[in-house]
């Protein structure tokens, strides 16, 4: 099975201080994401996408926001910290640039079909660390992680459109085109 979403993949620096982060962590339970995989997801396509049709519609003009300076925060749940299935850093500068810049995204890809997901109809930028089968108790797992931040602060110039492959052992992304973001 193939799908496609949009995202945001930050620098290597940024990367490198999340591998540091995540390598202080044991998980149980659930499966790490790896360091391919480390993005913020803009806008989820689904399957059986019209790639080149995304790619011509996100090309279509200029983007004009300017770069936006984004940096995460530290790691927590999505949604209640007794059970949650996710674990995910969130961003702490450049939350509102996002939100518009997915606003965007979506107003370009809504006329040729691709809406926002009705299970997830609010943006909320954050890049997944960690997914659980089941809801879980991921207290412990964020206490390891720590309160502090991580990485620095960067300035996204581009979006990616990727296509992701599922496996056995873990999505596999490929990066189909870029667009840039901030000029």
């Amino acid at each position: 099975m193939t799908r496609a979403f949009v995202a945001i993949r930050p620098p290597e620096s940024v990367l490198d201080a999340i591998a540091e982060r995540v390598a202080s962590a044991t998980i149980r339970g659930g499966r790490m994401t790896t360091r391919e995989q480390w993005h913020i997801t803009v806008q989820f396509l689904g399957d059986d996408v019209d790639i080149d049709a995304v790619a011509s519609a996100l090309q279509s003009e200029p983007f004009d926001l300017g770069p936006g300076k984004v940096a995460f925060g530290s790691a927590g749940p999505l949604g209640a910290r007794r059970r949650s299935r996710i674990l995910a850093l969130g961003v702490r500068e450049g939350a509102d640039w996002m939100r518009t810049l997915a606003s965007e995204v979506e107003a370009r890809l809504a006329p040729i079909g691709c809406e926002r997901d009705d299970a997830h109809p609010v943006f909320v930028p954050h890049m997944t660390l960690a997914r659980f089968r089941e809801p879980t108790d991921l207290r412990r797992l964020v206490a390891q992680f720590g309160p502090d931040p991580v990485g620095p602060a960067w300035d996204v110039e581009e979006i990616v459109l990727y296509e992701s492959e599922l496996r056995p052992e873990g999505a596999r992304h490929r990066a189909r085109t870029r667009v840039s973001v901030g000029r």
